[in-house]
């Protein structure tokens, strides 16, 4: 029996995919998704950090259930409501939530 085929690495400077959330029906996750495009686009190219927490928030957005989607949603429009950076907010998330899931690495 042959070995499964390996995952294949995430795809690397992918911009986010436009807003499929229904502006009348899911308007909190339209609006966050909304700043998460926002946010990207008025990021510069050469700052790859600043592009990967935008992405990280708009990912959430897309993938997390409707619990986790409702907290990250309300989290990005107070961001936005109060005048704060949202790449902290996706900073947060990348450092205490996506490193989780990286796997291990020692130096050996």
């Amino acid at each position: 029996m042959a070995a499964p085929n390996p995952p294949l690495p995430p795809p690397r400077n992918q911009p986010l995919p436009p807003n499929t959330f229904h502006p009348v029906n899911e308007t909190p996750f339209y609006d966050a998704y909304q700043c998460c495009l926002e946010n990207e686009s008025q990021t510069e190219a050469r700052s790859t950090t600043k592009l990967l927490y935008a992405r990280c928030l708009g990912y959430l957005l897309r993938e997390l259930p409707t619990d986790g989607r409702n907290v990250v949603a309300h989290e990005i429009l107070e961001c936005v409501s109060q005048g704060s950076d949202m790449n902290e907010l996706g900073k947060f998330y990348v450092d205490h939530l996506i490193r989780l899931c990286m796997p291990f690495i020692t130096s050996t």
